[in-house]
């Protein structure tokens, strides 16, 4: 079963909703730290997990931001769990993320939403400290779940507090994607690392013909690519402890110069939004963006040759911008002794069967799923090198991260690469702003 509901509305959340649904959480997180209680709101262990149920037949409500096709991809999987077990059954509700994370405070809080939702994992953090998810350190310790079943960095990433709140589907990052033909027009070949390369790399596709062979987006994926630089320089966001922000330091400077240097340099043209469909033009040759892209160039230009690896190295390490969609529980499962068990039953067999997510161009999270055929063969599975997934950096679990994030160095990296501030300036304005709002949360939501 599913519902899908889709809108116009954006995919950042913004601040003002992130304060408005705390609220709600806010008393009930204030009682449970007075009474002694969990976060659930139950002082009340659960039964051991044993990842099997054999109770009466429940159906279970899944969330997902999932609303183009990785959403059908999803629900073939889903329809699958739902043929395999007759006692449980799974209605999926697919909604753009925006309005998931908008939503599902207030409808937990009714006994109206989900006891299963997907988020991804730098929401983790403003959920749980929420109360609205709930720990799932019973399910990987009754399954023996460790990190060599995944990624170690994706599987630490899920952590808040030393407690795990999501169960890690995939992995998903920034790549460089390149026209085999127009590189062999220009003698050369891919992957482009480190700075000279890309350099001469630029200057070959120029003199091919190709007049601005790079495009460097205003919007999505702008921040995700200087984030990765910003690693690459040996900078962070915040400091250790993520009391306070860090991205305007030299590191985050020399990073977003060198985006601005490709726009002022005429390897990017000004004021780009799309990219992809000037690679399917011929207009560029090269780009970095999601692996949301496979699909849209094997459905938009099925007959263009292109390639891909890891996020270049310009800067003195790799790295590069990481991100993973979390299986989370919803207190509301807690709630009903069968619906939570159902509920960890389901998030346990879709990571066991997770190779099939390979079609939605993600990196499966689980080990064993990436040694099978059907990721084996997909395009992503270029990227399926250790020291690849070693040079993924994940956000930090910070209530709110993302949010201030949207409202501040994520504009600030905009106006630069629009050419209407310098990167000093602009990081050095959002960077005072960011810390003025976490300060805020801090203070407010006792993190």
């Amino acid at each position: 079963m599913v519902n899908r509901m889709h809108n116009g509305v954006g995919s950042e959340f913004s601040r003002r909703g992130f304060l408005s649904v705390t609220g709600l959480a806010a008393g009930s997180l204030l009682l449970a730290a007075c009474s002694g209680t969990s976060v659930t709101g139950s002082s009340t262990p659960r039964p051991t997990f044993t990842a099997t149920y054999d109770g009466p037949k429940v159906t279970l409500n899944y969330w997902n931001g999932l609303t183009g096709g990785d959403g059908d991809t999803m629900l073939s999987m889903v329809d699958a769990f739902n043929a395999a077990h007759e006692n449980i059954q799974v209605k999926t509700t697919s909604m753009v993320w925006a309005d998931l994370y908008s939503k599902i405070v207030t409808a937990v809080e009714a006994g109206e939403g989900p006891e299963v939702a997907l988020m991804q994992l730098d929401q983790l953090a403003t959920f749980a400290v929420r109360g609205t998810i709930v720990p799932l350190d019973d399910v990987t310790n009754a399954l023996g779940l460790t990190e060599n079943d995944f990624a170690p960095s994706v599987w630490s990433g899920s952590l808040f507090r030393e407690k795990r709140y999501g169960i890690p589907l995939d992995m998903f990052t920034i790549a460089q994607y390149w026209d085999v033909a127009a590189f062999e027009k220009a003698g050369i070949t891919g992957p482009l690392n480190g700075a000279s390369e890309f350099d001469a790399a630029m200057k070959a596709l120029h003199g091919s013909g190709i007049a601005n062979p790079f495009w460097v987006p205003s919007i999505s994926p702008m921040w995700q690519m200087w984030f990765g630089l910003l690693t690459q320089h040996d900078g962070q966001l915040y400091n250790a402890n993520t009391e306070k922000y860090d991205f305007a330091s030299e590191a985050g400077i020399d990073a977003l110069e060198w985006m601005v240097a490709q726009v002022k340099n005429g390897v990017s043209p000004e004021g780009v939004v799309d990219i992809r469909p000037a690679m399917m033009s011929g207009k560029a040759a090269y780009l970095t963006d999601g692996l949301w892209s496979i699909a849209d160039f094997s459905t938009n230009a099925p007959d263009l040759d292109v390639d891909l690896s890891a996020f270049p190295t310009i800067g003195s390490k790799a790295g590069a911008f990481a991100n993973s969609h979390n299986f989370t529980l919803t207190k509301q499962a807690d709630t009903d002794e069968n619906a939570g068990t159902a509920a960890r039953v389901f998030v346990d067999w879709i990571s066991k069967n997770s190779v099939g997510w390979s079609a939605s161009g993600n990196i499966p999270a689980r080990a064993s799923a990436r040694d099978e055929k059907e990721f084996t063969s997909s395009p992503q599975a270029a990227l399926n090198k250790s020291e690849v997934y070693d040079a993924f950096t994940f956000l930090p679990q910070l209530p709110g991260g993302r949010d201030i994030g949207g409202n501040t160095y994520q504009p600030a990296i905009a106006e630069a690469v629009l050419l209407q501030s310098t990167p000093k300036a602009a990081l050095q304005a959002a960077q005072t702003n960011a810390q003025r709002q976490l300060d805020e949360n801090r203070k407010l939501y006792g993190f």
